[in-house]
């Protein structure tokens, strides 16, 4: 028992105080690891980042700090952590490869979140898909379609491809193409169409609004109306110019004709006098069997067919 006893007195003498250390350590790093984390977050929400930013960036700083503190902690205990941290990079490595796509994406995702080319309820086209940002998250973005789809983009996609940001801008162009017949006074058509789009009230007065001959072909004239409104407005402002500019143009009867297509066959004599002959013989008159069926004095369908018969050889 007394051997026992020394025992323990020669190993607190030995290694007490690096135990001690190490547990302090350990404590000591807990706290200041919660101290930092609550800094760091403060720091980061006045520089107004994002959200999803802000907590991944806290959580991954959270994890590296406890890390560090841990391996401190052992290594004052006297463990050798040599292995432990080869130990550590080795899965590190083999969760690097085996989630490669996935930390791309997170990666992308912090890119996104850090540039922000595009927010939370822009209509943007990422990767040949429109739509209305619903979510950004470290690893993908939704979007809203305007038929209500919901269509997920993985982060990659979106910084490996342009972005088309439409309310990137305060303002943007709205086009209504105007057909009109050829040989349309074309000076009157801009005055009328120019006369619409100053009574939509959609329209910016900021940016002019311009009518211009587009091209022409063998039967209609066309031309482009571009004016601007407020990116929220884009599309109601676009219906109503369609819809205004066709009442007007419909009211001055300046709507271009009804397309009419004229098809000419050709075929030589020989076929077309067969053409005709096969027609004439068509038409002809052919005699039919004759059904006699019994009935009770009243005339049958035969009979009526057969008088036309006769009555079509006596001709």
């Amino acid at each position: 028992m007394e051997a026992f006893i020394q025992q323990i007195k020669d190993f607190f003498s030995n290694a007490g105080l690096n135990i001690l250390f190490g547990i302090v350590i350990l404590v000591v790093g807990l706290i200041l690891c919660k101290l930092i984390k609550v800094i760091l977050r403060k720091i980061l929400r006045r520089t107004k980042r994002d959200e999803a930013m802000i907590n991944f960036v806290v959580s991954f700083a959270d994890v590296v700090l406890k890390i560090v503190v841990m391996i401190t902690a052992l290594a004052t205990m006297g463990v050798n952590t040599a292995s432990i941290i080869a130990v550590v990079g080795t899965c590190g490595v083999a969760i690097g490869l085996a989630l490669k796509d996935s930390l791309g994406n997170l990666a992308s995702g912090i890119i996104i979140l850090y540039n922000k080319p595009f927010k939370k309820d822009d209509y943007v086209e990422i990767a040949g898909r429109e739509g209305q940002i619903a979510k950004i998250n470290l690893f993908n973005t939704t979007l809203v379609t305007y038929d209500n789809t919901v269509i997920v983009v993985p982060n990659s996609e979106a910084v490996n491809n342009p972005i088309v940001n439409y309310d990137g801008r305060p303002l943007r162009r709205v086009v209504v193409d105007i057909v009109v017949a050829k040989g349309t006074d074309i000076e009157y058509v801009k005055e009328l169409a120019l006369r619409v789009a100053e009574g939509e009230p959609l329209v910016s007065r900021e940016v002019d609004t311009t009518v211009r001959l587009e091209e022409q072909t063998t039967d209609c004239v066309k031309l482009k109306l571009k004016a601007y409104a407020a990116t929220p407005d884009y599309w109601d402002a676009k219906y109503n110019l369609a819809e205004k500019l066709y009442a007007a143009f419909k009211d001055e009867d300046l709507l271009p004709p009804n397309e009419q297509i004229d098809v000419h066959i050709e075929m030589p004599e020989e076929k077309e006098a067969t053409a005709v002959r096969q027609t004439l013989q068509k038409g002809k008159p052919r005699k039919l069997d004759v059904v006699h069926l019994k009935s009770t004095g009243a005339p049958t369908a035969a009979d009526g067919v057969s008088r036309a018969d006769d009555d079509g050889d006596s001709d």
